[in-house]
C-alpha cells in the first residue's frame, strides 16, 4: 500500500468550484448604420453562496482578456481588452449577490489589430481574471467573410 492509498479522506482536500463562471456569446448590436459587425455579449455570473464584490478603476471589464486565434491557428490578439478603457477618478466596486449575473456587449475582434482581421475563422477566448480566480468561457467561433 502506497502513501496515497493511505491518507485519509477527511484530509483530501475538496475541488472547490470558482466562485464566478464567464460567458461569451455572439450578440446582433445595432448602430446608426445598422448591425455592428463581430460583436458578442460577455456574462459573468457569481455561482458561489456569498456575494462578490469586483474592485475596479475602469470598468468591471478591466479583468476581461479576449485572447484570438486567426485562421493559422495562431494567436493574433495583442494587447489587453483594457487597453480600450480610461480610469476612473475613484475606485467602484461591481457587487453580484449570489446567482446575479452581470452582462456588457464587447467586440470579440478588439484586440485584433484591423490589418489582422482576413477572411476566414477565427476563435475568441475570453478568460476573466480577479483577485486569485481565473475562470475562462467556452471557445466562441467567429467567421469573417471580409476585411474589417
Amino acid at each position: 500500500m502506497n502513501e496515497a492509498t493511505r491518507t485519509p479522506a477527511a484530509q483530501t482536500k475538496p475541488q472547490l468550484s470558482p466562485p464566478l463562471a464567464c460567458r461569451l456569446r455572439r450578440k446582433e448590436v445595432l448602430g446608426r448604420e445598422g448591425p455592428i459587425p463581430y460583436m458578442g455579449e460577455f456574462e459573468l455570473e457569481n455561482c458561489s453562496s456569498e456575494a462578490v464584490e469586483i474592485e475596479y478603476t475602469l470598468t468591471p471589464l478591466q479583468f476581461l482578456e479576449l485572447e484570438v486565434t486567426g485562421p493559422g491557428r495562431t494567436t493574433i490578439s495583442e494587447g489587453h481588452f483594457s487597453d480600450r478603457f480610461s480610469p476612473t477618478r475613484e475606485t467602484a466596486v461591481l457587487r453580484l449577490i449570489p446567482g446575479e449575473k452581470f452582462t456588457a456587449n464587447v467586440a470579440l475582434l478588439a484586440t485584433v489589430p484591423r490589418a489582422k482581421r482576413l477572411p476566414g475563422t477565427y476563435t475568441v477566448q475570453a478568460s476573466y481574471s480577479f483577485r486569485s480566480v481565473r475562470v475562462t468561457a467556452e471557445p466562441l467561433t467567429v467567421e469573417v467573410s471580409r476585411e474589417s
